[in-house]
């Protein structure tokens, strides 16, 4: 891990774990912890199932990805870097004018304004996943993409974890206030930062925007459809009830927040990083195998939860299996769409897969909750087993084609 990792400066490495830290922290806490804060005061699972509206808003992202491959700073500010300077600067303005609502009488105003952070931090990913797409090559993808999972699930530790602990004795306003200095230090790291000058093909007009469509052109397009859409079913559903499922069973938000929001994304770190070292040793065909069984191990491990064991040490062995089993799988799928990627709209490609699995992910985890509401854990837990399974069979077929590809 070492020798890739000093291909590139130090700092390279660290503005782009802040960046996809940056980009969790504020909807992790809107979309997870709010779930929790919600569900407390007695909102039913079909209503909180509405707060996952605001995933499905960066599941569209790909409808302006091409906009920002089309639309260029002036070299000194740099192409990604200067659109990364203005969706990171709006996060932080959007988060300040969101700790001085009451979440209590002003839920409408609050809901729109994540809407418009959502909408920031969805831009602001497109940037990043093109500056990564440019900077990495395909040897540091592994470990690039290993650091853009613990990146994630270290926003997500934050924000739905720690934020979430501290909030029953800080409040709304300090609670989001901490978000908004958490999104500012990728801030600062992006004054200092110099873009070199890729050469990427300036597409124009209506070219740009077709890109969305001639992508899915390529050959193995159907294979690898196939596991977007399917890969993310099982665990999604899965991680979807873990919070409802300890909430109705009595646990305080502080434990909630404490082993699923921080315990289980600390436990993700390690093993997304450890995903992202065997992609670069191993390669995609055997640490693919590897995520497979870990996926299905993911699931069950809910399925634990699901059946009573809800003593503090049964739910922790639980969650450390589910984070354990479930972030491989979102590094490996991460490097593959960066090798489907090209260099002429790296930010488009990458986005427009990108946004399949993630609406698949997010559309499915409320609608795991819809289920459970109607009817029951147990039996939504048995359907997302199911689809691990057919995930699993899938995910075989379409590695096992692109190595012959190959």
């Amino acid at each position: 891990m070492l020798d890739v990792l000093s291909k590139k400066p130090l700092s390279v490495w660290l503005l782009i774990t802040s960046l996809y830290t940056s980009q969790f922290l504020g909807l992790s806490f809107f979309s997870v912890a709010l779930v929790a804060i919600l569900r407390e005061q007695g909102a039913s699972l079909e209503q909180v199932s509405s707060v996952y509206i605001l995933g499905m808003i960066g599941a569209c992202k790909f409808l302006w990805a091409p906009l920002v491959d089309r639309v260029r700073f002036t070299p000194k500010i740099g192409h990604f870097r200067g659109w990364l300077l203005l969706m990171q600067s709006l996060m932080v303005v959007v988060l300040c004018f969101l700790a001085n609502l009451d979440v209590t009488t002003a839920f409408g105003s609050i809901y729109l304004l994540c809407i418009v952070m959502a909408v920031c931090g969805a831009t602001q990913d497109i940037a990043t996943d093109g500056l990564v797409c440019s900077l990495l090559t395909e040897d540091e993808r592994g470990i690039g993409n290993g650091i853009q999972t613990a990146g994630g699930m270290f926003g997500f530790m934050v924000g739905a974890g720690l934020v979430l602990m501290v909030y029953p004795s800080l409040g709304w306003q300090k609670a989001v206030m901490l978000l908004a200095v958490g999104t500012a230090i990728s801030l600062v790291q992006l004054v200092f930062f110099v873009e070199p000058e890729f050469k990427i093909q300036s597409r124009k007009g209506w070219q740009a925007a077709t890109r969305l469509v001639t992508f899915w052109q390529q050959p193995g397009t159907l294979g690898w459809l196939a596991m977007l859409l399917f890969f993310p079913v099982g665990i999604t559903v899965a991680y979807s009830l873990l919070t409802p499922l300890l909430v109705d069973n009595l646990w305080p938000l502080e434990r909630i927040g404490l082993i699923v929001n921080v315990f289980g994304p600390a436990m993700g770190i390690v093993s997304s990083l450890f995903a992202g070292w065997m992609i670069s040793r191993l390669g995609r065909g055997k640490t693919m195998n590897y995520c497979i069984v870990m996926q299905f191990m993911s699931v069950v491990a809910v399925l634990f939860i699901v059946q009573g064991h809800v003593s503090t040490m049964a739910v922790v062995f639980a969650v450390v299996i589910h984070f354990l089993g479930y972030v491989p799988s979102v590094t490996m799928l991460s490097t593959l769409m960066m090798d489907r990627a090209s260099r002429e709209s790296p930010a488009t490609d990458y986005t427009v897969q990108f946004s399949v699995y993630q609406f698949f992910a997010m559309g499915t985890g409320g609608l795991g909750m819809v289920m459970a509401g109607r009817l029951g854990y147990a039996s939504t837990i048995l359907g997302a087993i199911g689809c691990a399974f057919l995930a699993g069979f899938v995910a075989k077929l379409y590695i096992s084609k692109r190595g012959r590809c190959r």
